[in-house]
């Protein structure tokens, strides 16, 4: 009867076989699945307009056989017409250093950027500490501190905004809710 059954979970996709790179990963397990906020935009990234009320989707999932987190998002305005921003991050195991690192890459408005970072395990939440560079030179570091407040909401702020040698105010808290 136990051949049977994890002969169903295999075939299932229920039962994953555990590997190095899941198990960094899985810090990020909670955040797996489909969130929303409204929210104004906050124009401190280059290309991102100021207070304009936005609907932002954002979904983790794993990819390649769990040995990467995917993370894409849009904001676009209330009525879905303007699309203010797209991007996505990959979240990786990096073997040299076991720990988990990120590649971004992005439209804020019309303006492309790329960056990379790692994240840090606190007590009770994650910090990805990021660097951002745009297409005309912009370069940004700020680390987006990520706390699960419930199984249905998620917190996000960035924090230590540093945009060309410039300091800027940390962000609000936001809270995103799961819609799946």
């Amino acid at each position: 009867m136990r051949k049977i059954l994890l002969a169903i979970m295999i075939v299932s996709g229920f039962l994953f076989a555990q590997n190095e790179a899941y198990d960094a990963l899985k810090v990020l397990e909670p955040y797996i699945g489909k969130w929303e906020i409204k929210e104004s935009s906050y124009g401190f990234f280059e290309g991102l307009p100021e207070n304009t009320e936005t609907i932002n989707s954002v979904e983790y999932k794993w990819i390649t056989d769990r040995s990467a987190i995917l993370e894409t998002w849009e904001a676009r305005t209330l009525d879905g017409k303007q699309r203010i921003n797209v991007g996505s991050i990959l979240y990786t195991l990096d073997p040299a250093t076991n720990s988990i690192k990120t590649k971004h890459f992005g439209y804020d408005g019309n303006v492309y950027w790329t960056g990379k970072g790692w994240i840090e395990k606190k007590k009770n939440s994650l910090a990805l500490h990021i660097e951002e560079l745009t297409i005309n030179g912009t370069h940004t570091t700020y680390t987006n501190e990520l706390r699960i407040i419930n199984i249905n909401t998620f917190q996000s702020q960035f924090i230590d905004i540093n945009q060309s040698g410039k300091s800027i105010k940390n962000h609000p808290k936001r809270n995103f809710k799961r819609v799946k």
